[in-house]
C-alpha cells in the first residue's frame, strides 16, 4: 500500500494546481485533486453565539485508468451533501465546508462570519468529512467515506464510515446486488463471521425477533473477502462503534454459490496486486 499511496499522492501534487474548479490536462493514467481544508465560522447571536468547524480531506479523483469518471463524482457530491442536484465538485466543496450542520449558509447575507480562530469560551459544532482511496488496481477502486457530525452541548457526535466500489471500466458504481446472488445465502453466516471477529454472541448485539441479522447497505472486498460494515447503533451500542465484519463461508464444495460471476471478478481482483 506505501507504493500507491506515494505515487498518487505525487500524481495530486501535480494535479492541485489550482483551485477546485481546475481542469485536469495533465495526461496521466490517474489524476487526483488533494483537498484538506478547514473553516471556522461563528454565530452572532450575543450569549448563545456558538463556532462551526468544517474539515474536508480527500483524495478526490478525476481521472482513474485513463477515463473520467462522472458517475462516482456524482456519488461522492451525494454522499458530501445528501442533495441529488449537486453533481459538481466544487458545488459540494462549497456546501461542505460552508454552511453549518443544518445547511444554513456562511457569508455576509447569513447569521455566520468566518473567523481565523475560536475561542475557548464558546461552544462549537463540528463537521468532519474524508474521502480516502483505500484500493486501485486496473479496473476496481474502492473509497473509504468518513463523516462525523458534532452539535455543540451534545453528550457526543455521530459518525458514518461509507464504502464506495467504483468500476472504471464501466463507469458504475458497484452494488451488493450486482455481486451476490441472493443476500439471503450469506445471512446465516454473519453472525458466525462477528463471533470470529469481535467474539461477540447474540446477547451482545441488537437482534431482530428471527434472530437473522440484517444485511447492511454498506460493502467492500478485500483480500478475497466480502466486509459487510454496521454503522453505529445498526445492530450495536455507541459504545461498540461500527461493525466491519469480513464474511467467512463455508469452504465446502456442498455449499452453495453466493457471488455472481461478476462478484467473482471484483473480488479475485481485491486479491491481486494494484498497478500503483
Amino acid at each position: 500500500m506505501k507504493k500507491i499511496s506515494i505515487l498518487l499522492t505525487v500524481i495530486s501534487f501535480l494535479a492541485w494546481a489550482s483551485p477546485a474548479t481546475g481542469q485536469s490536462s495533465y495526461g496521466s493514467l490517474c489524476q487526483f485533486y488533494n483537498i484538506d481544508k478547514t473553516v471556522k465560522a461563528k454565530l452572532e447571536y450575543g450569549e448563545d453565539a456558538f463556532y462551526q468547524v468544517n474539515s474536508l480531506t480527500a483524495f478526490w479523483p478525476v481521472v482513474l485508468n485513463g477515463k473520467e469518471c462522472p458517475k462516482l463524482h456524482e456519488t461522492l457530491c451525494h454522499w458530501l451533501t445528501g442533495k441529488e442536484g449537486i453533481k459538481n465538485m466544487d458545488r459540494a466543496i462549497e456546501q461542505v465546508l460552508y454552511a453549518d450542520n443544518d445547511d444554513v449558509p456562511f457569508g455576509e447575507n447569513g447569521p455566520y462570519i468566518i473567523v481565523d480562530s475560536l475561542t475557548e469560551e464558546i461552544p462549537y459544532s463540528r463537521s468532519l468529512n474524508s474521502i480516502e482511496l483505500k484500493r486501485l488496481d486496473n479496473r476496481f477502486a474502492v473509497f473509504h467515506l468518513f463523516a462525523n457530525l458534532y452539535y455543540a452541548g451534545a453528550a457526543h457526535g455521530m459518525y458514518l464510515n461509507n464504502y464506495i466500489t467504483y468500476d472504471t471500466q464501466l463507469d458504475k458504481i458497484v452494488t451488493l446486488e450486482d455481486v451476490l446472488i441472493d443476500p439471503e445465502l450469506i445471512r446465516p453466516h454473519i453472525m458466525n463471521s462477528i463471533n470470529l471477529k469481535y467474539e461477540y454472541t447474540e446477547e451482545d448485539l441488537f437482534m431482530p425477533e428471527d434472530n437473522m441479522l440484517p444485511i447492511p447497505s454498506q460493502f467492500y472486498f478485500e483480500d478475497g473477502f466480502l466486509h459487510l460494515v454496521y454503522q453505529v447503533y445498526e445492530i450495536a451500542s455507541f459504545a461498540q462503534g461500527d461493525i466491519d465484519v469480513p464474511i467467512f463461508y463455508p469452504n465446502d464444495e456442498k455449499s452453495p454459490e453466493y457471488l455472481t460471476p461478476y462478484g467473482k471478478e471484483v473480488m479475485e481482483a481485491s486479491c491481486g496486486n494494484e498497478i500503483y
